[in-house]
């Protein structure tokens, strides 16, 4: 399933020239709405950025990629009509040049951004990937636990962690 659809990619490029670049037969189609070419290349660009996201570097998932709501979700939707817009360039090169290869390594480079965390969408995982997470006691329980060596003074050597005074 792509993450943007004809309209999204209407309202970050211009609806004629996309209306050019979709026609194969010369003359721009009238409607951008259900054109196999623009879902195909928004097909495509989705599956770039859920290859990106599959690396084992990633912060995100392509469920988490798929419940995005509001200014996260107008990111997403940025970088795969980008895309979608240098795949659809890239059919006409004679006609635009070679933009969109510019437009493809600029949105290739926004997916390695966010594929090495230096871009971070607001889920709850990418805002505690950075922090060092405990995986068993935390200093202040180890240092009460309590054990024979505290209750037994001058006996067992100590443990190395500081215990509380006792008054």
């Amino acid at each position: 399933m792509a993450y943007a659809d004809y309209s999204d990619m209407s309202a970050r490029f211009d609806a004629n020239v996309l209306k050019d670049l979709v026609s194969d037969t010369g003359t721009p189609v009238s409607s951008l709405s259900g054109d196999t070419n623009i879902e195909a290349a928004l097909a495509d660009a989705s599956g770039r950025v859920n290859s990106a996201v599959s690396s084992p570097t990633s912060a995100y998932t392509a469920a988490q990629l798929s419940a995005m709501t509001g200014d996260d979700l107008g990111y997403l939707k940025r970088i795969v009509c980008s895309l979608a817009m240098g795949y659809l360039l890239g059919r006409r090169p004679e006609k635009y040049g070679e933009d969109y290869q510019k437009i493809l390594e600029n949105s290739e480079i926004e997916l390695d951004r966010l594929r090495k965390g230096e871009y971070l969408f607001a889920t709850d995982d990418a805002k505690t990937g950075g922090l060092p997470q405990v995986d068993g006691l935390t200093i202040t329980e180890y240092a009460q636990l309590n054990t024979i060596r505290e209750r037994t003074k001058n006996f067992y050597p100590s443990r190395g962690v500081p215990v509380a005074r006792q008054k």
